[in-house]
């Protein structure tokens, strides 16, 4: 194909240009049919007389008469009633002498020339496609050439620009088939006794390319699989006559097994989660990641049985033989950057998706005996960065509001109210009115800080913005903090309000079994596709979110178990007294809170707040009712935050400078948060910006090409964020950072001392503490409200 590449037809052909026919003074309609008639002509007589192999000049001088055919073509379309389109004489002129046809069996003649001829014909098609939407498909003379022309392109190998004309014109005519079903019939063709739906067939080819014919082709799919729910046809061809699901499975574990096993360019110690940024820095995962989001979309818009399918070849072909060993690998490195994309593809799918496959993945998965998820509880332990992406996983898993997920970790060890002492489980879980733990948390607030004078007044009447030099900041803002844990306490009522249980401990006589639902909640469209934005407009019924059985309330059902046992056996359950390894794990670590990095203890704060904005009973009061008597052997949240308390006040008060100290630490989480804010607003602006610029008219349904930077953090969980609201450019007043040769990188991530440390622990705990008393507040003030209701 050097003379493609080389393009002298095509240089020839620039040298001529169209002469187009944009103006009613230009040209009109009966000029317009003649000038159409004497380019055919002409054109025809070098068909006829080229009967052998056609000489170069001969197909230049037909593509040249066939441009200028479209032309006049559009032009007299455009000018037509569309309702009435046969009353073109063009249109109707090109019906009747079957030039479409006699095109075809010239071009299949013209020996190298073919892919030149076949492409000014795809052309052609999608031209006047474009212009006269469904109306010509109906025209044997206008269908059937197309439909050889299509044919002719199975087990071929495109040239560039016959990939990008052939995508175009069958993504064009996807969007008509899905303004009108009742064409769909003619696009499915008999080959070997069996019909074929030859733009499926044709688009599967470019299902994994990168650029933006992969992209178009993927949209284009995506709308088959829509026409599969409206079309009997199209979903059974899908599931029983292609291979989609087993390409899009296989395309998973290959791009997967290309991706670093370490992800060495990642090294500020608060980085957690993959960014965005990231996956267009770290080779190979954007890549990835649009596989993944695009089998995301194909399982949110197709036919059930389709996503049957392909949700059983990625449990069974991606998730099981490749994701779980990248799990499972021993340096502590790989186990980092496997946790990574473990989150990454958590929080990229959504429902109806590949959710579900993933959380029967998460649930169900064992390795020697113990179950996957219990083997990542125990990472939580481990040093701070896989630490880090651990505490990021499991914060993304609580955040989508799953029963099932929420059952695993948490319900089913609290379920028989094995964790309270005996003489508590007679009256469960009354409703205190008053809020008496409130006050309990709030004298859990380190004295030190009080001392120090950087805590403010917790009158939320009188909370107003609290200036800090030049900062205006919510630190300390109690009102703040109820308003937050109104509306994240509101939103996950919400996310809950279908779950099966409403887990008060009143059935805490049965252990449960669950069967894992396929109604799971849309997390929101992760994909970006286009076609997406069709099947909002959609009225089909889904089933409702997040549900494990149709029961209500409180019950004493065993409900069915989802292939097999779910959960270890009720005997080994009720003969143990524990909060559950999960709930265990992760207040042990906060018993560590002085030893632990403070990005950790950013974190994981934030976790155990996330848990406590939960409105279940049972969870609620195991974290924030300090009435509950609980099991000796069981972690209280209150007793180890006044440990803590009392270790910090200890050491501070053996502080010379402790006030110096306080105010310090203060100022830098207050002044690191504003350039964490500052960056991440620069990078919005620099992504606007660039939209605005982009071509409403280009086809990029899926950006990816964004600013990059390096993820030093995306964001800081719970009231870390709340440190201040209002950019500033100053620097630190006082210094708190030690000297660093890396000036930038200490400037985000500087190295403490002991005394610095724990005086950053004082005031997150300082801090986390009123959040707590707030969720204790807005939960006792939500549960009144439904009393009365």
């Amino acid at each position: 194909m050097d003379w493609l590449r080389n393009n002298s037809l095509r240089a020839l052909t620039r040298q001529q240009p169209r002469a187009l026919l944009n103006t009613d003074e230009e040209c009109d309609s009966t000029a317009c049919y003649d000038s159409f008639k004497e380019h055919w002509q002409q054109a025809f007589k070098i068909i006829q007389r080229s009967q052998q192999l056609p000489t170069q000049d001969d197909v230049l001088e037909v593509v040249n008469h066939l441009e200028q055919m479209v032309t006049l073509l559009l032009f007299n379309i455009k000018k037509t009633d569309q309702l009435a389109l046969s009353t073109s004489n063009c249109v109707e002129h090109l019906i009747k002498e079957n030039i479409l046809d006699k095109l075809f069996q010239w071009s299949v003649r013209t020996g190298k020339y073919a892919d030149a001829v076949c492409l000014e014909q795809l052309k052609l098609y999608e031209m006047v496609i474009t212009q006269s939407k469904h109306l010509l498909l109906v025209h044997e003379s206008f269908l059937q050439p197309m439909l050889k022309l299509l044919k002719s392109y199975q087990g071929t190998i495109f040239s560039r620009e016959a990939e990008k004309q052939l995508v175009a014109l069958l993504y064009r005519l996807c969007v008509l088939l899905m303004q009108n079903v009742s064409l769909l019939d003619l696009f499915f063709l008999k080959d070997r006794g069996r019909s074929k739906f030859i733009i499926f067939s044709l688009l599967i080819k470019f299902v994994h390319h990168e650029n933006s014919v992969g992209m178009q082709a993927r949209d284009a799919l995506l709308l088959c699989m829509t026409l599969s729910k409206k079309s009997k046809n199209v979903g059974v061809y899908i599931s029983e006559e292609s291979n989609v699901c087993e390409i899009l499975a296989s395309g998973l574990s290959g791009l997967y097994s290309l991706l670093p096993n370490v992800l060495q360019d990642v090294v500020a110690p608060d980085w957690h989660r993959l960014t965005p940024d990231d996956v267009n820095d770290i080779k190979d995962l954007s890549t990835f990641v649009t596989s993944l989001e695009f089998a995301n979309a194909v399982a949110q818009v197709a036919h059930p049985v389709i996503r049957r399918q392909l949700q059983e070849f990625l449990y069974r072909g991606f998730l099981i033989p490749v994701l779980c060993p990248s799990l499972l690998q021993s340096t502590v490195g790989e186990k980092i950057a496997a946790t990574a994309y473990l989150e990454l593809i958590l929080r990229t799918v959504a429902n109806p998706g590949l959710l579900y496959p993933l959380l029967r993945f998460l649930i169900q998965q064992t390795y020697d005996d113990q179950r996957l998820l219990h083997i990542l509880i125990k990472r939580i332990n481990s040093e701070d960065q896989l630490c880090l992406v651990t505490l990021a996983l499991f914060e993304t898993m609580i955040e989508m509001n799953c029963e099932d997920l929420m059952l695993e970790l948490v319900f089913q060890y609290l379920q028989p109210c094995l964790h309270l002492m005996l003489s508590q489980r007679q009256q469960l879980l009354p409703l205190d009115p008053h809020c008496h733990s409130f006050e309990k948390l709030l004298l859990l607030s380190p004295s030190c800080c009080g001392a120090a004078g950087i805590s403010p007044k917790l009158d939320g009447r009188n909370a107003q913005w609290n200036h800090y030099g030049n900062h205006q900041s919510l630190y300390g803002n109690y009102h703040a903090y109820l308003c937050d844990a109104r509306n994240k306490i509101a939103a996950c009522q919400l996310a809950c309000s279908h779950w099966s249980n409403t887990y008060t401990g009143c059935d805490s006589g049965t252990t449960q079994d669950t069967n894992l639902s396929e109604s799971l909640p849309s997390l929101g469209e992760s994909s970006g596709y286009e076609s997406l934005k069709i099947k909002l407009d959609d009225t089909i019924d889904e089933p409702p979110i997040w549900q494990i059985s149709q029961n209500d309330s409180c019950s004493n059902k065993h409900q069915n178990s989802f292939n097999g046992q779910l959960h270890e056996s009720s005997e080994h359950l009720n003969s143990t007294s524990t909060a559950g390894p999960f709930l265990t794990i992760v207040l042990e670590k906060l018993n560590n809170m002085i030893s632990n990095s403070l990005y950790v203890n950013l974190h994981l704060t934030g976790l155990i707040s996330r848990l406590a904005v939960y409105s279940q009973p049972l969870l609620r009061t195991y974290l924030l009712d300090n009435s509950l008597v609980l099991q000796p052997d069981v972690p209280s949240l209150f007793q180890i935050i006044g440990s803590m308390m009392q270790k910090i006040d200890e050491y501070m008060s053996r502080q010379s400078d402790s006030v110096n100290l306080l105010r310090q630490a203060r100022t830098f989480l207050q002044e690191r948060e504003t350039r964490l804010v500052n960056a991440r607003r620069n990078i919005i602006e620099s992504r606007n910006s660039i939209a605005s610029s982009t071509s409403t008219e280009s086809y990029e349904p899926f950006q990816r090409n964004r600013p990059k930077r390096r993820s030093f953090t995306s964001s800081f969980p719970s009231f870390s964020n709340m440190f201040t609201r209002k950019v500033s450019n100053t620097e630190p007043s006082i210094q708190l950072i030690s000297p660093s040769e890396d000036s930038v990188n200490s400037l985000y991530h500087p190295r403490f001392s002991e005394a610095q440390h724990v005086a950053l622990c004082a005031v997150i705990l300082d801090e986390w503490v009123k959040e707590l008393a707030a969720l204790a507040q807005e939960h006792t003030i939500a549960q009144l409200t439904a009393l009365f209701k």
